[in-house]
């Protein structure tokens, strides 16, 4: 489904099916000579056929778009370079695309599995989640070229110039576009409206909470009348959806700090099986592998940043890593 939010700005729905998150909003932003999609679905196809035919009821060609990347999830960049035209550009950060092309080196790949098994993530659920977490069976099939691009950077497409804001935390190199003379805000996973994006940890994101929380009110000092965001529903009042997501990490800080103190001492898992999760499980045990996987991450962001905040201390014993009350 293809909706025209302004004269010049579309947005595709792109399905992410089997996914919680449900649907990438990807957007084709028309230019005087040359076009720019932001983000492109996983490489499946169904994302595949919902956006290549987005495109054609748009009536552009790609060979005629760059692709700019808001961050390295493969919900986002999976299609870009196999539905890319010979002189498409690909657009992503620096700093996420050198972690990008860390997914295919086994040596990172190792160290993040010692992450999440020193988290309490058993062996069995590790292997399950190689198999089963999108975020990694749905990347792009292909290599390509991809152009760094950093803070500041413009695209300036004739029809508006698109500035990008680096917003850190979802991911270390997550940028929003931001066209200042319009006042159009594109989020990409920065800010959603009605589901909040997942903060987990990132081995060159020390406090990823922390950094996302100096983002969001980085975010909430620029004009902004329109903001379009990648999931769920595209639109929604930014400067409330930002103080409902400083709160929100707010009251999930408190239930992580009351875990630990309840039980003395905690693994990320065990605090993470105390937290309240908006998902259709009955309880921890029956949560989905990819999904408790995520949960894990979130749960350890926020643990490191009630650490940086000396509330806890932290100790490693037979590789597995506890809190206490510091």
């Amino acid at each position: 489904m293809v909706s025209r939010l302004t004269d010049h700005v579309f947005s595709i729905d792109v399905p992410l099916p089997g996914n919680p998150l449900r649907n990438l909003n990807s957007f084709l932003i028309k230019g005087n000579c040359r076009n720019l999609l932001v983000d492109t679905g996983f490489n499946m196809p169904e994302s595949r056929e919902a956006i290549t035919g987005g495109l054609a009821e748009i009536g552009v060609e790609m060979n005629d778009t760059d692709i700019m990347l808001t961050h390295l999830h493969s919900d986002h960049t999976g299609l870009a370079p196999s539905i890319s035209g010979p002189d498409s550009k690909l657009f992503m950060s620096g700093i996420d695309l050198k972690i990008f092309k860390l997914f295919n080196d086994p040596g990172y790949l190792e160290e993040l599995d010692s992450i999440f098994l020193s988290f309490g993530l058993s062996e069995q659920e590790l292997l399950k989640n190689k198999r089963l977490n999108p975020a990694m069976i749905y990347l792009p099939e292909k290599d390509a070229e991809y152009t760094s691009i950093d803070d500041g950077h413009v695209f300036d497409l004739g029809t508006c110039r698109l500035e990008c804001i680096m917003t850190p935390g979802h991911t270390p190199g997550h940028i929003c576009l931001y066209d200042r003379e319009n006042k159009l805000f594109f989020s990409g996973d920065h800010i959603l409206f009605g589901i909040s994006p997942n903060i987990t940890s990132w081995i060159t994101l020390p406090d990823s909470l922390g950094s996302y929380l100096e983002s969001l009110k980085k975010v909430r000092d620029l004009e902004i009348e329109r903001t379009f965001s990648s999931h769920r529903q595209v639109e929604g009042d930014i400067k409330k959806r930002i103080d409902e997501l400083i709160s929100h990490h707010g009251e999930r800080l408190d239930e992580a700090e009351q875990s630990v103190r309840k039980r003395g001492t905690a693994t990320v898992y065990e605090t993470a099986s105390d937290l309240t999760w908006s998902i259709r499980a009955k309880n921890w045990d029956e949560f989905p592998v990819a999904q408790k996987w995520f949960a894990l991450g979130e749960t350890h962001s926020h643990l490191e940043n009630l650490k940086m905040k000396k509330i806890l201390n932290s100790t490693i014993k037979n590789g597995l890593i506890s809190y206490s009350i510091a």
